[in-house]
């Protein structure tokens, strides 16, 4: 397999194949890494489904997107699939409802006029805006500076 300058477009179509060829065996794409670390370059997949994530599903899984990934010569040197983890990234609208209700930890970007660390309860999701309750206030946040929402694990 050759080395590939992947451009974001070539990426995201790559990863929207993913996507397809995952549901099509009811497993849902979370998010994707794909990122140089030390000498190596990964390739990580995050997968989820309605029963969570064993062995057999992340070996389904790689079989499922293996040939979609040499196929389109991405280069990777390790290829990780696995669950998304208690804190996982939440990223996509269903996981947005999916979640209402829980503790999530979000992070803003540096021209959002509040605080650039924010815990609190999921109370709303618009198409431009998250609502987290925070004590007894609820804020609007846009997602132009919002930078990551992550879950807040149960204790």
């Amino acid at each position: 397999m050759g080395v590939q300058d992947v451009g974001q477009n070539n990426l995201r179509a790559i990863i929207d194949e993913i996507e397809k060829k995952l549901a099509e065996i009811q497993i849902d794409l979370v998010d994707v890494e794909y990122r140089k670390e030390s000498e190596d370059q990964m390739l990580r997949i995050y997968i989820d489904t309605d029963s969570g994530v064993n062995l057999d599903t992340c070996a389904a899984a790689s079989r499922a997107i293996k040939n979609i990934v040499d196929e389109e010569d991405l280069y990777y040197d390790h290829m990780e699939v696995s669950s998304p983890g208690l804190d996982r990234i939440i990223k996509k609208e269903k996981d947005f409802i999916r979640f209402m209700g829980q503790e999530v930890d979000v992070k803003t970007h540096k021209g959002y006029d509040g605080p650039r660390k924010i815990s609190g309860v999921l109370t709303g999701y618009q198409k431009e805006t998250l609502s987290i309750k925070d004590l007894d206030m609820i804020m609007d946040i846009p997602f132009e500076f919002i930078s990551v929402v992550r879950l807040k694990p149960d204790k």
